[in-house]
């Protein structure tokens, strides 16, 4: 894992924000590849193993056919024209080789199938991911949703960014907060929502 991420991590406990300490033990470069990384608010540590960090226990996901058409049709699903850090959850990971080639952007993979964790090599892998994301709010530009609990949908609006966007299969409901842009029998595709901002009348 880039040592960069460690800074957009959180602990998922219910309690107030805060960064995850990392005890290394092995490092390659600028990767983490073994480490321990720990809360200080409730005490919680979480285990980085040959680079995936682990917060429970990991499902098995169903991987997704992997195509140059699927991988043009997620890249403008997220509309990922800018550099940032997105997240591919679940099937979505099996996109991560092709997407790299295509894309200046940096990955985060979240319980990726087996068939593609090998060519994820250099990328953040989260394992055992609940309900609630272990990033920072607002540090993601785009999130690809695989398994769309409710409040799964709920925390993806609190960790992406104002203008993000969010995919997620077209049977889950469009959470607050998050503006719909399109959708197929597949998918849907929304956007959130930009803060308002309130605007003081100046005295004379």
């Amino acid at each position: 894992m880039l040592v960069d991420l460690i800074d957009r991590l959180r602990c998922p406990k219910p309690h107030g924000d805060t960064w995850l300490v990392a005890a290394a033990s092995r490092t390659e470069h600028r990767h983490l590849v073994d480490a321990t990384l720990g809360c200080h608010i409730c005490g919680a540590e979480y285990t980085l193993r040959a680079g995936e960090l682990w917060f429970g226990d990991a499902t098995e996901e169903t991987p997704m056919p992997v195509s140059e058409g699927e991988t043009l049709r997620t890249a403008a699903l997220l509309g990922a024209v800018e550099r940032g850090l997105y997240l591919l959850d679940g099937g979505w990971a099996s996109l991560a080789a092709s997407l790299g080639e295509l894309l200046d952007v940096d990955l985060l993979l979240a319980d990726p199938p087996a068939i593609a964790r090998g060519a994820a090599a250099g990328r953040g892998i989260l394992r055992g991911v609940g309900d609630r994301w272990p990033l920072a709010s607002a540090s993601l530009h785009g999130l690809a949703l695989s398994r769309a609990t409710e409040p799964r949908l709920d925390d993806a609006v609190r960790v992406l960014r104002a203008g993000g966007r969010l995919i997620a299969p077209a049977s889950a409901p469009v959470p607050a907060g998050i503006r719909e842009l399109t959708r197929d029998g597949r998918h849907w595709v929304a956007e959130k929502a930009a803060p308002l901002v309130t605007l003081a009348r100046g005295s004379r």
